[in-house]
């Protein structure tokens, strides 16, 4: 059986942008650079995905600092 194109499920670029950030807050540096490189190398969200990326680094440095900060020994 084949499947017709308005059987597949399409995910909308704004639902794309707002997992990534949720796991860009949760987890910046791994899987939010993972998550954002895979945005910008979509065509529709390539604008959005160097956003992504740049917001994961900062916000990773960010939070390893305030680690570093508050929870050294």
């Amino acid at each position: 059986m084949k499947e017709k194109i308005s059987d597949k499920i399409l995910i909308s670029k704004q639902k794309l942008i707002n997992i990534g950030l949720l796991i860009i807050i949760f987890n910046p540096l791994p899987s939010g650079l993972v998550y954002s490189f895979f945005i910008w190398r979509l065509s529709a969200t390539k604008k959005d995905g160097k956003l992504m990326m740049i917001f994961s680094l900062i916000w990773g440095a960010i939070s390893l600092s305030l680690v570093q900060r508050y929870i050294a020994y």
